[in-house]
């Protein structure tokens, strides 16, 4: 009886330790529900900070073009990225690129899905003289990248680069300009003037586009592509309608002009901007002549002389010339310009980025980054 009673009492001291054991671990959890806990807590904290950390071999390749009707665009691909305008495919994308179009105040707060390890980026490669210095302040912490043509950008959506039109051209005519701008913003105003000195000053010019009424109609083409009678041009009107917009550089200056086998003459970007990105001695500059008149005079001279027209095409005529290799020319001839060595390409930048930051302030970092 002794022993039974001494088994017995055993037996109940097992079981209370036993449901003692369970209600501390009701009350405690496991290192690994802590971990869990830990991990959804931080996950949680990090959405709110500004900065968001993605391993890089784990992010989804695919970039998504965001449109707001979503409607289903061609898919395609750009570099290791796959490319979609499809909005379904919202949560299958590690990034996703807002046209500056798509997108307005009406949209914040976001009502769409957003994992905190998408990256959401601002995509604009219009002038920031369109929104003017109080635009934007809508969008404050919603951005993560900007994707326009500012080198300070987080990638690039410019115009060209110097590798893009070195492929382009053939290694190895006076004026022509087509404009349907003619007065919408205030550089386009001043430019028109300009052109209008030029004239005066008894420079010939082939003009086409909606501003000059009766003038032959091109067939619009991108990247934009003359017949070789216009490419018999020597010089073409590179004139933007903004006024020294930081690195504003479009397609006047690289597509109608160097493309299309004729030296631009650039007017409304800051001289060091183009230095900064565009082929070595490949261009002339309206800043670098005192009048309209004087400028008119030395494209005359050119013109009379071959020799001195023909230095503005070496960088092309040299087998040999790289896009790094015309960066560091640029350099030694200009060493206070901050010279693109290479732009930022939005598929490679997303694939090696592992930090990634929230825009306070996109009215800041886009608009008033600006030049006055």
């Amino acid at each position: 009886m002794i022993k039974k009673s001494i088994c017995s009492r055993i037996c109940c001291l097992v079981l209370l330790l036993i449901l003692l054991l369970i209600s501390v671990r009701k009350l405690y959890p496991t290192q690994r529900s802590i971990n869990v806990f830990r991990k959804e807590t931080d996950r949680k904290i990090t959405y709110m900070s500004s900065t968001v950390s993605t391993p890089a071999n784990e992010k989804p390749k695919l970039i998504l073009y965001w449109r707001p009707d979503g409607s289903s665009g061609e898919e395609t691909s750009v570099g290791e990225c796959e490319v979609t305008y499809d909005k379904n495919r919202l949560k299958e994308a590690g990034m996703v690129a807002f046209h500056y179009t798509t997108i307005s105040g009406n949209d914040i707060p976001w009502k769409h899905y957003r994992d905190p390890k998408q990256i959401f980026v601002f995509w604009n490669a219009e002038p920031a003289s369109l929104w003017g210095k109080g635009g934007l302040t809508e969008f404050d912490n919603f951005f993560n990248w900007t994707w326009t043509y500012k080198r300070t950008a987080d990638a690039l959506r410019g115009y060209g680069t110097r590798g893009r039109v070195l492929a382009a051209v053939k290694r190895g005519k006076l004026v022509m300009w087509t404009v349907s701008n003619c007065g919408k913003f205030k550089g386009a105003t001043k430019r028109m003037q300009y052109y209008k000195d030029l004239v005066q000053a008894g420079l010939t010019v082939s003009t086409f586009g909606k501003c000059f009424a009766g003038s032959e109609k091109i067939t619009w083409s991108f990247p934009t592509n003359y017949p070789d009678r216009l490419k018999r041009h020597k010089f073409y009107l590179a004139f933007e309608n903004s006024v020294r917009c930081r690195d504003y550089i479009t397609e006047k200056f690289w597509d109608n002009a160097l493309k299309n086998d004729m030296v631009p003459v650039v007017w409304g970007p800051a001289k060091e901007d183009v230095l900064a990105v565009a082929p070595i001695d490949s261009f002339i500059h309206c800043d670098d002549f005192e009048s309209p008149a004087k400028l008119a005079e030395y494209l005359h001279f050119l013109d009379q002389n071959d020799d001195e027209y023909r230095k503005y095409f070496r960088w092309r005529e040299d087998e040999s010339m790289s896009e790094v290799g015309m960066a560091k020319l640029t350099k030694e001839k200009y060493p206070d310009i901050d010279v693109q060595f290479k732009s930022k390409d939005l598929c490679e930048e997303y694939l090696k980025n592992t930090n990634t930051k929230i825009i306070k302030s996109l009215n800041q970092e886009f608009l008033r980054s600006d030049r006055d």
